[in-house]
């Protein structure tokens, strides 16, 4: 396949009309009004494709190929200029900077508004600071970079990072944030949207900004803007690659033989050493005749087996990626193609992603007053493999080995009910995704009406997956496979009208004003086949019908959404902002009685420095402060509203002997006709400040927001023959402070300096649940068997205290108990331990705040960039759990092997982290610990080559550089990784955090 996708991809760039020719050459300097030169200025000749940019020192040299041309000099900031290059052969030219281009343009949904306008909470990301970082998913430049925006990290190849904006505030709602992908809802992988293809990140926050999107924005919304031609822009190629190897950023490994037998030991301490003390080794305990070992460990420790098992299925892994584009335009067309190939190995065995994808954006003005265009891509993912699992691999003593002498597969090497982890990850394994997207739109300025502009958005998105398994192994050595295909179809349509206008002698009164009708369908299709009991799996997964054993499933979905939108935005003298929007969400997911909602906003903005006391300052060159308030919604699943039945095998009823089957229907769920949407009503105020000529900027952020009309499954009794309702329960409170600062204390010809900070505090907090009295105390209830307590936050920690553990000569050991086991704290003083009277609040499991620092520094043609980010727990936040398999009996400790760094206890270690190995006591607590952590997330060295050697080989740009990711990781816990909170513990669901060294160039033409 892969030759097939490199060969469209060059008979594409290869079939792009850039012509050159030969003529006179014309040379010369690009300048501000100030006398900088200034780089990346595009320079066209007029009415051809031909053009260049200027270098690093604003030089620039073009052939021009008309008899008296014209060179169209433009930047961004800047107004275009177009000067006659007739009969001459150098060109100096100075560009007046454009008040009004220099206002940041950002997305807001269903439009564009300058920032200086903003009277909501709305970032945009910096993509530059992490163009050499190895990142697979544009959403790991977010990672730490903006405030109040938690990105977690990945720890499989291929992974889709989560991603949190402002904390948490359902219980059981959707936690995601909403993603628009060039003005359209988009419900993907973003993992599927190449990061080269990607221009722009701007993350909606508070609930003014979000209102827009009404009923699925209570998370948050990232809008991404991919790619386009530049105006007047000459066909650019650009070709990047990088290769990166990795390895987990903490190195663990099992125990070897020895430390292995060292650990049996300490299982039967009270045999293999000698009291009263228990600390010197007991001679006559032999691991040979200790009757606890299985016979298969005998084997291996009379004839001196020391296999690595974790290091035989772990090497370290690799990220390659390729891209190559082409970017450009005409005086009416613009276009952006590209195509990318990426291969992530991962450092577990059979942990694989492969990712080919393919994008064509293309608009064109077909009159002045009618533009069209398309943006398209295709992603096609491969996830084949099963990897053998972490817990498994840790389980496996030294002692033995995955294969007999013939180099068969041992089914149980350890002699228990274990098996052998090989035999998973020797399936014929395909887990293929797939993604095809297309948005057709058309703009028409209203001729006649100035300002008028009416938008039409047709998104046609269909994803579809197709996965197989088989192994010979499976279904308890008889044989096992399956196959299942899926696919999502998702079509929206928005119609968006906009009007916007200044009015008055000097303008002074500017307006805007949006309208949006839309609707969106989602249709969901699912078949699986299995069997088991095969004779022959030669043809694997695609000869199911050879199973003794044979099972058929199907589903389907359907789901519509319809919104309309008002939004209006005025500004007197660009001094006093007003914003307000309305919108009415319809979604079928919802009761009959609710199926619409309302979701209204308003903002206010004062611009302080626009004011005539500070309009000609030289020290506050920005300052505006605002204030919202909006409400969102959330949404519950499709079908959660309705009575479902399902046809189980126990409703099937046979009728007479030789008679025939007869399926059953049983009801599942209750219906709740009056189930409506959850809603997040908030306030934001904020400012934003530049000062000494933009040297110093930042903003500041105060939110507070309340949750009502939660989602929630109310318990019902076991007499009403259904577990729980979905129901609408309880509030939560959700506030917290944000804060970025940026600074640029250096800026010269050579030198330059970019440093940046961004600080964020969130907390949230339960103010109401089922609001029942049962004890009859005259207080709400809480509800403990969730974790879930009325004024504290949604990630409480209850449990016991421990506080140490019984030691050998200890006198106090209660009945059950013995030496090394928890000594829990008896907080009633009741000589028992009881869950009701001795657990306590410990902590929470949110952070107390996050912090990032950037930092850029450029000197000619070198950039080195850093970024640390961090997340702290304070007194008692951001606590994890990490309780490590310690085993429950003598013979599962004293068989299976465990990860070398545990702290656990023994005569000798009586100061121990962990409890004693192969005993438990019979109440034991979870140990919860910090995760707070420092970690240098991103670092690169880059080089540009000087523009006299690029014009001499006759390139555009040429960069080499050199990166480093998640180098170093400061931090007390213990395990795997803080940040995705993996411990001690072994685990198959998750895998190590990597880190990574990448060698990377980046080229153009």
């Amino acid at each position: 396949m892969n030759q097939y996708f490199f060969s469209f991809i060059i008979c594409m760039f290869i079939s792009s009309p850039v012509l050159y020719s030969q003529s006179t050459i014309v040379e010369g300097e690009v300048t501000s009004n100030n006398g900088e030169p200034l780089p990346g200025v595009n320079v066209i000749e007029k009415g051809t494709s031909n053009g260049t940019v200027t270098d690093f020192d604003g030089l620039y040299s073009i052939k021009v190929t008309t008899e008296r041309p014209t060179l169209i000099f433009s930047s961004i900031g800047f107004g275009t200029q177009e000067i006659s290059a007739a009969n001459t052969s150098s060109l100096n030219v100075i560009l007046e900077e454009d008040a009004q281009a220099l206002d940041e343009v950002v997305l807001v949904g269903y439009g564009t508004q300058k920032k200086q306008d903003l009277t909501g909470a709305i970032v945009s990301a910096d993509l530059e600071q992490f163009q050499e970082s190895p990142n697979t998913s544009v959403l790991q430049s977010l990672q730490g970079a903006l405030p109040g925006i938690t990105v977690g990290q990945t720890s499989t190849t291929g992974a889709e990072p989560d991603i949190q904006i402002r904390g948490r505030s359902t219980l059981n709602g959707s936690q995601d944030p909403l993603i628009v992908v060039d003005g359209v809802i988009y419900r993907g992988r973003l993992n599927d949207l190449n990061p080269k293809d990607i221009k722009s990140v701007d993350v909606l926050k508070d609930p003014s900004s979000k209102a827009i999107y009404g009923a699925q924005a209570a998370n948050g919304i990232v809008i991404v803007s991919t790619k386009s031609g530049k105006s007047t822009q000459r066909p650019t190629i650009n070709y990047s690659t990088f290769y990166a190897v990795q390895t987990p950023t903490n190195a663990r490994r099992t125990n070897n033989r020895d430390e292995f037998l060292r650990s049996a030991r300490d299982v039967d301490w009270e045999n293999g050493y000698l009291a009263p003390d228990y600390t010197q080794d007991n001679p006559a305990w032999l691991p040979e005749v200790d009757p606890v070992f299985n016979p298969t460990s005998f084997e291996g420790i009379g004839n001196g087996t020391n296999f690595d098992w974790f290091g035989t299925a772990t090497n370290p892994g690799y990220t390659l990626d390729h891209q190559l584009s082409i970017r450009g335009s005409s005086d009416k067309t613009s276009y952006f193609i590209s195509g990318g190939l990426t291969k992530q190995v991962g450092w577990i065995t059979n942990d694989n992603y492969d990712r080919q994808t393919v994008r064509v954006n293309i608009d064109t003005e077909i009159t002045e007053w009618l533009t069209i265009g398309a943006n398209t891509f295709g992603t096609f993912s491969d996830f084949s493999g099963v990897n053998p699992g972490l817990n498994a691999l840790a389980r496996m003593n030294p002692l033995v080995t995955p294969r007999d002498e013939e180099g068969e597969f041992i089914i149980n090497p350890l002699g228990d009910n274990i098996v052998n982890p090989f035999l998973a990850s020797s399936a014929d394994d395909r887990d293929n995704l797939n993604n095809i997207s297309a948005i057709f739109y058309a703009s028409i300025d209203v001729p006649y009406v100035d300002g008028l502009n009416f938008r039409v958005n047709y998104s046609n998105n269909y994803r579809w997956s197709l996965r197989g398994n088989s192994n010979i192994y499976g279904a308890g050595l008889t044989g096992s496979a399956f196959k299942e295909t899926s696919s999502t179809h998702d079509v929206l349509v928005d119609n968006i009208l906009t009007f916007e206008k200044r009015y008055g002698s000097n303008e002074d009164h500017g307006f805007k004003a949006t309208m949006v009708l839309g609707f969106n369908t989602i249709d969901y299709e699912q078949t699986m086949a299995e069997g088991s009991g095969f004779g022959n799996l030669a043809l694997s997964y695609n000869s199911l019908e050879q199973a003794v054993i044979q099972r058929i499933s199907s589903d389907a979905s359907k789901e519509s959404y319809t919104a309309q939108t008002g939004r209006i935005n005025y500004d007197f003298k660009r001094k006093y902002l007003l914003s307000a929007s309305l919108r009415r969400d319809g979604f079928s997911g919802f009761s009959e009685n609710n199926k619409t909602a309302l979701f209204p906003s308003v903002g206010l903005g004062w611009v302080i420095s626009n004011e005539e006391f500070l309009v000609n300052s030289e020290a506050v060159t920005n300052l505006k402060l605002r204030g919202s308030y909006g409400s969102n919604g959330n949404l519950t699943s499709q079908y959660s509203s309705l009575s479902r039945l399902e046809t189980p095998p126990e409703s099937r009823y046979l009728f007479g002997d030789g008679g025939t089957t007869v399926n059953g229907q049983t009801v599942i769920s209750l219906a709740n006709p009056d189930l409506r949407w959850e809603r997040t009503d908030g306030i934001n105020i904020g400012a934003d400040f530049g000062l000494f000529q933009g040297k110093v900027s930042g903003a500041i952020d105060y939110y507070n927001s309340r949750t009502k009309d939660l989602l929630w499954d109310f318990i019902l009794p076991e007499l009403s023959g259904f577990s729980s309702i979905r129901s609408n329960v309880g509030e939560i409170k959700n506030r917290g402070i944000e804060f970025s600062l940026s600074f640029s204390p250096v800026r010269s010809d050579a030198f330059n300096w970019d440093f940046g900070v961004n600080f964020a505090s969130n907390r949230n907090e339960i103010v109401e649940l089922l609001n029942i009295d049962a004890d009859g105390d005259g207080q709400e209830d809480d509800l403990i068997a969730n974790g879930l307590f009325i004024g504290e936050s949604i990630g409480t920690i209850y449990d016991y205290e421990v506080d140490g553990f019984y030691q050998v000569n200890d006198n106090d050991i209660p009945d059950g108990w013995s030496p090394g086991l928890q000594r829990l704290v008896d907080l009633d003083n009741s000589g028992d331990i009881s869950p009701d009277a001795d657990r306590r609040i410990l902590g929470r499991q949110e952070p107390a705040y996050q912090f990032g620092i950037s930092n850029s520094l450029s000197y000619k043609s070198f950039a080195f960039k850093f970024f640390i980010n961090s997340i702290q727990g304070g007194s008692d936040g951001y606590l994890g759990r990490n309780s490590p398999d310690l085993r429950d009996s003598f013979g599962n400790a004293q068989n299976g092997n465990r990860f070398s760094d545990i702290d656990y206890w023994s005569p000798l270690n009586p100061n121990s982290t962990y409890r004693r190995l192969g005993v438990n006591a019979p109440v034991t607590a979870q140990r919860y610990f910090d995760r707070s952590f420092v970690r240098l997330q991103d670092v690169s060295l880059s080089y540009r080559l000087p523009h006299e050697v690029l014009d001499k080989i006759g390139i555009q740009n040429l960069k080499l550089f050199l990166s480093g990711k998640n180098l170093i990781t400061w931090t007390d816990w213990e395990g795997w990784d803080p940040e995705t909170g993996q411990g001690l513990d072994s685990s198959n669901s998750g895998l190590p955090v990597m880190k990574s060294v990448t060698f990377g160039l980046d080229i153009s033409f």
